[in-house]
């Protein structure tokens, strides 16, 4: 049951499977092989391309583009676009663009104009910052957050109740623009990545480690390790580092937080 302004000025699939009590604005495409769980709200001029599945209780923006085409779209009659799922609880803002052949879990948000391309997979409870891109071919764990205008190169691991603050950003290629090789940094779980960080290719952050604010980072950091500076060097171990607020570790609530996640 479509519950919606004006049906007559959307374009929308008979092949497409709309659920139950779903709010479609005007100015919406849907395209064939998509599947609308229950309970979900499209704003106006959203496109969503073929074989997109968004999840229950969804609320997309307006404007958005889901399930992007990929480069072969062009090429021939035969492109059959990849599936891009859309977990169940999730908010997708306005201008989002979210490309084909990538996967986002439950409680996925994004903030506004951000682009996710093909081969992003994200784990449950994730958010993806306005203005921030992924390159595509990267997986991401559960419960991380993405702050705004972040950047992560393809070939980035990303484990579980990582932070990215604004503006960092991580590389895949040893000497661009050279292709062979390309392999993006890998973060521990629990890490927190300050604002304006650059993280080099193949560097591996551990776990419950934390990168200060505009650090380069080109050597590996083993676990529970504070580093800073350009070339980054370890400082200490995360505990050591103090409130300025509070007589207390600085990283407690944080690291308390990451815990009662998993």
């Amino acid at each position: 049951m479509i519950q919606s302004v004006d049906v007559s000025c959307s374009s929308i699939s008979p092949e497409a499977k709309i659920g139950k009590n779903v709010t479609i604005a005007p100015l919406v495409m849907i395209a064939s092989g998509c599947v609308i769980g229950d309970n979900v709200t499209i704003e106006p001029g959203t496109i969503i391309y073929e074989n997109v599945h968004i999840g229950a209780n969804t609320h997309i923006g307006a404007q958005c583009i889901l399930g992007e085409r990929l480069g072969g779209y062009k090429k021939g009659s035969d492109y059959v676009n990849p599936e891009l799922r859309i977990g169940p609880d999730s908010v997708i803002r306005a201008g989002a663009i979210l490309y084909a052949g990538s996967s986002m879990g439950r409680g996925f948000q994004t903030g506004n104009r951000c682009v996710i391309r093909e081969g992003s997979h994200f784990g449950d409870n994730c958010s993806f910052g306005t203005l921030s891109q992924s390159d595509g071919t990267i997986k991401v764990g559960d419960n991380c957050r993405f702050h705004n205008n972040v950047f992560i190169a393809t070939h980035t691991t990303v484990e579980d109740n990582v932070h990215f603050y604004p503006m960092s950003c991580t590389t895949d290629s040893l000497h661009p623009p050279c292709q062979i090789g390309r392999e993006g940094p890998t973060i521990g779980a629990g890490s927190i990545i300050g604002a304006k960080v650059l993280l080099l290719p193949r560097v591996k952050i551990g776990k419950n480690c934390v990168i200060a604010g505009a650090s380069v980072v080109t050597k590996d950091v083993p676990d529970g390790m504070v580093a800073a500076g350009s070339p980054a060097k370890v400082l200490k171990r995360r505990e050591e580092v103090r409130c300025h607020l509070e007589d207390r570790p600085a990283y407690d609530v944080a690291l308390e937080s990451s815990q009662e996640s998993k």
